[in-house]
């Protein structure tokens, strides 16, 4: 009776990964007795492929159609007469004949052996060509083992230091430029909340706070920016001071700080001027969402200081003085229809209801509540009882509200390149920490396959796990195939 024991480090199309039996990704052995046969395995997975190998003892000739070796019964190799194509790489392979011929390989590149029966061609490799007595050192690895007798059994692949990282999200800034946020006095805030430094513009801090976070985030988010009014808009008590751009100012783009930075009006401006077009900002930020992938998130950001005003097709007074409920219709149809969340930002607002007077605010107004109802439309509100948007009284709030926005809308989804053929194998770590695998992402911390019956092409991270993995922005994704 013959046994072969072969330990083999196959090639994947991801990444270099070991064989097991049990997905552990450790070393292996196969003990073939009499009947064995060798596993044939795609060219996507294993480049091995065997065809009905039997050993002739120590003749050393070659018998039949298949693979005939004295001293080594060759895995991944197919002969026609005295040609041998070998498409394998092998590490420790031990081959074993018989009960006195063994060979011993080491690290072998098995390439084509062209001539007689018993040649090989390799790198650091003892071999035996004939003859019942030659023997060599054998070694083998030790980490796990699956014994073929009579039957086969699948030995799966798995894949190791898969690291992979989230699907980038597209997000759009919409920002609030109007002539209210640098106005004096009213446009000048406590930011520091600390009564003895001077106080500074609105939009020096939000600015300032636009850089830091587009700064952390810009290799996590693509990020785009629109001002509403434009920098074209003027202080004149008619449409002028309602102009917007078609198309906004800064398209998203990947790692796009500079552009934006550069794209928006400076910390230190005191120039602004204008109404607070919010329906038309919102329009063209969408409008540019839309054009790009809708599989992959997309999302706004809004920051305001004020109530909507600059109703498309109204003049003044009605124009400034009237309240533009299209935004909340604007923003609603996003979410429902498009799945473009938007997060609202509301800067120093007070709960009070605005007096009527031709002021350029809406009258009979609370800000406040608006701005509540749309963060509720907008599908992203506050987790609040109270307060469902995001209210800053100074640059830190201001600050500490983009941050949490823009960790929330970075997605915990990580597609994968191919499916694993053994999903259920798959295995899921975060700095070296395994994540479990959970049934409901929304009550649950682990993670799980987007779609839990197929195709298994993404998983998705939930809970403590998925802002484990915003932190750390990439996961390491264990996931297994078998050959066949």
């Amino acid at each position: 009776m013959r046994s072969v024991i072969i330990k083999l480090m196959f090639g994947c199309s991801l990444l270099q990964f070991g064989c097991s039996d049990d997905g552990s990704g450790g070393d292996s052995q196969i003990s073939n007795g009499p009947a064995s046969q060798a596993t044939s395995v795609s060219s996507t997975t294993v480049a091995d492929t065997s065809t009905d190998a039997t050993a002739s003892g120590s003749t050393g000739q070659p018998t039949g159609s298949g693979a005939t070796d004295s001293g080594a019964t060759d895995s991944g190799a197919t002969m026609t007469g005295g040609t041998t194509m070998m498409p394998v790489t092998s590490t420790d392979a031990t081959t074993s004949t018989g009960p006195g011929t063994s060979d011993t390989v080491g690290t072998s590149t098995v390439g084509t052996s062209t001539g007689g029966p018993d040649t090989t061609m390799g790198v650091d490799a003892s071999s035996s060509t004939g003859g019942a007595n030659t023997s060599d050192t054998s070694t083998s690895g030790d980490d796990s083992t699956t014994t073929e007798g009579n039957t086969t059994e699948d030995v799966p692949c798995q894949v190791v230091n898969a690291i992979l990282k989230p699907v980038v999200p597209n997000m759009m800034f919409v920002l609030d430029k109007s002539g209210s946020m640098v106005a004096n006095p009213g446009g000048y805030w406590d930011h520091d909340a600390n009564a003895n430094t001077p106080k500074i513009t609105r939009w020096n801090s939000l600015y300032t706070v636009v850089d830091l976070v587009v700064t952390k985030f810009n290799d996590k988010l693509n990020i785009g920016a629109s001002l509403f009014p434009s920098k074209f808009a003027n202080n004149d008590y008619d449409s002028d001071a309602c102009k917007v751009n078609g198309n906004v100012e800064i398209p998203v783009a990947p790692k796009n700080k500079d552009e934006i930075l550069a794209g928006i009006p400076g910390a230190l401006d005191v120039t602004l001027k204008g109404g607070t077009p919010t329906s038309a900002g919102m329009l063209a930020a969408i409008a540019h969402l839309k054009t790009l992938p809708a599989d992959v998130p997309r999302a706004v950001l809004l920051v305001t200081d004020g109530a909507a005003n600059c109703t498309m097709g109204a003049l003044p007074p009605p124009l400034f003085e009237s309240y533009d409920n299209n935004v909340h219709t604007i923003v609603g149809n996003a979410w429902s229809k498009d799945m473009i969340p938007t997060y609202v930002v509301g800067i120093d607002t007070k709960n009070v209801v605005s007096p009527i007077m031709n002021d350029g605010n809406p009258d009979s107004t609370n800000t406040y509540a608006k701005l509540n109802e749309l963060a509720v439309q907008g599908g992203k509100p506050k987790n609040d009882p109270a307060e469902k948007f995001y209210n800053a009284t100074n640059q830190n709030e201001l600050a500490t509200a983009l941050d949490a926005i823009v960790a929330d809308a970075l997605s915990c989804v990580i597609p994968l390149s191919e499916e694993p053929a053994k999903p259920e194998l798959t295995k899921v770590k975060i700095l070296g920490v395994e994540i479990k695998h959970v049934m409901d992402c929304a009550k649950e911390n682990g993670w799980v396959f987007t779609n839990p019956n197929g195709p298994y092409d993404a998983i998705e991270l939930c809970g403590t796990a998925c802002t484990s993995l915003k932190q750390q922005g990439k996961a390491e994704v264990n996931f297994f195939c078998v050959p066949n």
